[in-house]
């Protein structure tokens, strides 16, 4: 009877012990569950915090306003275009797409490709001046649909009529003298039967009337 006794409580002490480790790992394992899913949500959260904050650097609430193309054309509502002006450093300049395959002898060159083809895309191109300045801001928009030209042209006309005012119509082209009394800018629509597209400059006002 002894024997079967000590046995018997053998056996519970084995089986609590057995009990208790089960506990064990199953608090831990439930533990590291749980410390892995606040991981993941503090990444996720992070993630989207640096998305949002991209999104901000690269395209302002104004130019949210328009069409996928235009704000890739001007990327925010910073400087006259693209974050820049005329009298900027040009080697100070910090673009956010491809340098131009070929590039210019009097300044720097981009091009900015609006879907896989190479069909729609803009060229830009910033032009040196004394003293490594920028005197000029060109950019030829090339677009495959004429349909697409005409409603980028109304976009830029109204964007450019609420920044600077009512622009001069002529011929293709609308003509805004800039507040600064300096400078200029022509957006023209340059289309042909084949090629569809606009053009914008930013220039010097004397350059142009000399």
């Amino acid at each position: 009877m002894l024997v079967l006794l000590t046995l018997y409580t053998d056996i519970c002490f084995q089986i609590s012990t057995s009990v208790k480790k089960t506990n064990v790992y199953i608090f831990l394992f439930l533990s590291f569950t749980v410390l892995l899913a606040c991981q993941n949500a503090r990444n996720e959260n992070d993630t989207q915090i640096e998305s949002s904050s991209d999104i901000t650097n690269t395209t302002s609430a104004t130019l949210r306003n328009y069409s996928p193309i235009f704000q890739a054309i001007l990327k925010n509502d910073q400087g006259m275009a693209r974050g820049v002006s005329i009298g900027d450093t040009l080697s100070l300049i910090k673009e956010t797409t491809l340098p131009s395959e070929t590039q210019p002898d009097n300044g720097l060159g981009y091009t900015e490709y609006f879907d896989n083809t190479d069909l729609n895309f803009a060229d830009i191109l910033y032009v040196r001046g004394n003293d490594d300045l920028v005197a000029e801001i060109s950019i030829d928009i090339y677009i495959e649909k004429q349909s697409t030209v005409d409603s980028l042209f109304a976009e830029f006309q109204q964007y450019f009529e609420q920044k600077y005012g009512k622009g001069t119509p002529e011929n293709k082209s609308v003509i805004w003298k800039l507040p600064d009394g300096k400078n200029m800018l022509i957006l023209q629509n340059v289309s042909t039967k084949k090629d569809p597209g606009l053009k914008l400059v930013f220039s010097n006002l004397k350059k142009v009337i000399s």
